[in-house]
């Protein structure tokens, strides 16, 4: 049986989009996270792989109905290319630099600030244009994953199982724990659940099936590369790229959370 994956947005969420994603990049620069944002980047590789290459060109699952007339006036080859390129970038710098955020943060609280920028991020994309629409739904893109979701679930098994397998027989993964896996499952599934829960809300995700969108999607989809990501870091954590420190405060640090942190959890660390 299909299984469709949708989005029905308007021109002003790809701005919006874009800005968050600038303002992203900037945070992660200016608290010195560099190995994070370089990880982010190499995520916008991955899923431009994945989304145009693998699903648009070869087998042809990914289907974009309608684009905005600045995409449609390029052609028909230049035009899908360039929209799956903006598209790659967003969602590749944030989820996977998130992530790396996720595996150097040595506190709770740190953890807490950059879900909290993501989340509020997310869903201020994708409200706004509720409030002050700027422009019809002008992009109607889908996928139909039925096949795809037996390549998820082999790669996040796949990646998992490296990680137990390398515990046991590589020294730089000798330190990893139980419950530094089981966190890596977690913080997969934030992420994807973040983005998820917001398009849905807001409509730009169609609500059928939701259980299966809503939770295989946020269970599955990134998870399938979480254990990858972890791979990478572990093998480029020392290789004198700054990963950003924990004496740095966000903006909305100070006042949004009490001062005090809870205890370190560490995934890369050993504990």
């Amino acid at each position: 049986m299909a299984h469709v994956v949708a989005r029905t947005f308007g021109a002003e969420f790809i701005i919006l989009d874009i800005i968050f994603c600038i303002i992203w990049m900037a945070f992660l620069i200016r608290k010195k996270y560099i190995l994070q944002w370089l990880i982010g980047l190499f995520g916008t590789v991955v899923v431009f792989l994945f989304d145009y290459v693998l699903w648009y060109i070869v087998k042809g699952t990914r289907k974009i109905y309608a684009l905005p007339d600045f995409f449609t006036n390029l052609g028909d080859t230049w035009g899908p290319l360039l929209f799956l390129i903006y598209f790659s970038f967003t969602y590749g710098m944030i989820e996977f630099s998130y992530v790396a955020v996720m595996f150097s943060a040595k506190r709770w609280r740190k953890m807490l600030y950059w879900t909290m920028f993501l989340y509020i991020g997310w869903f201020f994309v994708a409200f706004f244009p509720k409030v002050l629409p700027l422009a019809d739904n002008t992009v109607f893109i889908a996928r139909e994953m039925a096949s795809g979701r037996w390549l998820q679930i082999g790669m996040s098994l796949g990646g998992f199982s490296a990680i137990i397998l390398f515990k046991y027989v590589w020294k730089p993964f000798k330190s990893v724990t139980w419950k530094q896996i089981g966190f890596l499952v977690l913080i997969g599934f934030i992420v994807h659940f973040g983005m998820e829960i917001s398009l849905l809300s807001a409509g730009i995700r169609p609500a059928t099936d939701l259980v299966s969108v809503l939770l295989f999607n946020s269970l599955i989809e990134f998870n399938s590369g979480t254990p990858f990501l972890f791979i990478i870091w572990i093998l480029t954590k020392d290789r004198k790229i700054s990963t950003g420190g924990e004496t740095e405060e966000l903006i909305f640090e100070t006042v949004a959370m009490p001062s005090y942190d809870s205890p370190t959890i560490d995934p890369s660390d050993d504990e």
